[in-house]
């Protein structure tokens, strides 16, 4: 055989290959317009490679799913960290975690993004560190303070370990430095909290987040929104049709349309029956169902309803778009209580910190209660049927009433009513003076409760009729 012959062989072989592994319901239309081919399976199978893939589609760097994924996460980390903290505790205590959020933008900002993080990761490492630039917080000067910032595994890939016996003590947080991979470095576990939002128990390092599970289902929603482009572009066209008896006819009408001699608009006189021709719509139903049917799984693990993506028709109800709030609340519960320990935590260190360089001293040691809630019709009904109820009945205190209502610094509000109070009472002295003329009431007061024994002894000796006996 020649080497000519054996060439042809082996490209038939190839080519019978090829065919062999062709799937029959793909056409040779359908082939020329797919970009890839649509694996039926989970195409994010690695912890990288799920961080990787949601970092790009945030950013609009990936094929599909730029247009779903970034709405998800920040809707989650709306419903995790949207309100804010909410911290009480004693005076020396709240005035340094004051200063610390409102330095870090804890209270704003940065929380943001460090819960971001921890939604596009399943965690988050903050890092603590002294910031010994002198800093102006409310009109004083400071000599600096402890900065709190994220460390982001997808940038640094850092790894940490525990002590076998006890996976909630870490011993050793470690990463490779940038300019020599061979290197590796150390984070100080006292200016490091972390924070372990994903995952299952038995892995410390990899932690897929509820958005990670969904990732495929976020990518084959976005392919069915341009399956549905290419179909109208290909098929979706109205087109002028003549039903005719002769192949005569058919010639031509075919004839006069070629020769641009009849348009749409223009009138026809023929024995040819005309009508205009539209696609079916039974390829387009079918991708819209597949389309809400990945929605519905993508709502039901990221607990984000699915009338809140563009959806408002699939919501039968307003009794159950109120109950679906309960589900948001169930998705994000166990985030926000992470959140609220993890955040505690940084407080505490924060404080070991400062008072190490010399700028706090031990008076802020003190307990405090920290809390992340979700303002939701459920939450606001208990605090009016339950939590306020048992306040009057003094079984919880005001301070614990107050962490329990959402969106306020319980401890500002209650600087805020005792210098309200203060001001009521010294506007109500000045209202009893004036209307006294110009007489100090409080004054008045004063010296009638100073001759207190006086005045008693001559209400004894005094007769009804204010003679003495």
């Amino acid at each position: 055989m020649t080497s000519t012959k054996k060439r042809l062989v082996s490209m038939q072989a190839q080519l019978e290959g090829q065919a062999a592994q062709m799937d029959v319901l793909i056409s040779t239309i359908t082939a020329s317009q797919t970009a890839e081919a649509e694996e039926n399976k989970n195409n994010y199978k690695s912890y990288d490679a799920q961080v990787a893939q949601t970092y790009k589609m945030y950013d609009a760097l990936a094929d599909y799913g730029s247009e779903i994924l970034r709405g998800i996460v920040e809707s989650r980390v709306s419903f995790i960290s949207g309100e804010g903290i909410s911290v009480d505790g004693p005076k020396p205590t709240m005035k340094f975690i004051d200063k610390f959020l409102y330095l870090n933008k804890l209270r704003g900002s940065r929380l943001l993004s460090m819960v971001q993080t921890g939604e596009m990761e399943g965690k988050n490492l903050v890092i603590l560190s002294p910031d010994r630039k002198p800093k102006l917080y409310k009109n004083e000067i400071i000599p600096g303070y402890v900065k709190a910032r994220s460390f982001s595994w997808y940038v640094n890939k850092y790894v940490v370990q525990v002590n076998q016996f006890d996976t909630d003590e870490i011993t050793k947080i470690t990463y490779a430095d940038k300019t020599d991979e061979k290197k590796v470095k150390s984070i100080p576990i006292k200016q490091a909290v972390y924070i372990r939002l994903g995952g299952s128990p038995d892995k410390l390092n990899d932690t897929p987040s509820r958005i990670h599970n969904v990732l495929t289902q976020i990518e084959n929603a976005s392919r069915i929104e341009l399956d549905l482009r290419k179909n109208n572009h290909l098929f979706a066209k109205i087109m002028p049709t003549w039903k005719t008896t002769t192949p005569t006819e058919a010639k031509g009408i075919r004839d006069d349309v070629n020769s641009d001699n009849w348009e749409l608009g223009k009138s026809y006189a023929g024995t040819a029956d005309f009508s205009l021709t539209g696609p079916p719509l039974g390829a387009s139903d079918a991708l819209s169902t597949e389309f809400v049917l990945c929605l519905k799984i993508i709502s039901a693990m990221t607990g984000i309803p699915i009338h809140w993506m563009a959806y408002p028709e699939l919501m039968s109800n307003r009794a159950t778009a109120e109950n679906l709030l309960e589900v948001v609340h169930g998705a994000t519960v166990k985030d926000r209580l992470i959140w609220e320990e993890g955040l505690k935590d940084i407080i505490l260190k924060a404080m070991d910190l400062a008072i190490a360089e010399g700028w706090e001293d031990n008076s802020i040691k003190k307990d405090f209660v920290l809390k992340f809630d979700m303002v939701s019709l459920a939450t606001l009904k208990a605090l009016s049927e339950t939590w306020l109820p048992l306040q009057m009945a003094n079984v919880i205190s005001m301070s614990t009433l107050r962490s329990k209502v959402p969106g306020i610094d319980s401890n500002e509000e209650k600087q805020l009513i005792e210098k309200e109070k203060k001001e009521n009472v010294e506007l109500m002295q000045d209202s009893m003076a004036a209307m006294n003329g110009g007489v100090d009431v409080s004054e008045e007061n004063k010296g009638t409760n100073d001759d207190t024994g006086a005045n008693s002894g001559k209400q004894t000796g005094s007769t009804g009729n204010g003679q003495v006996p």
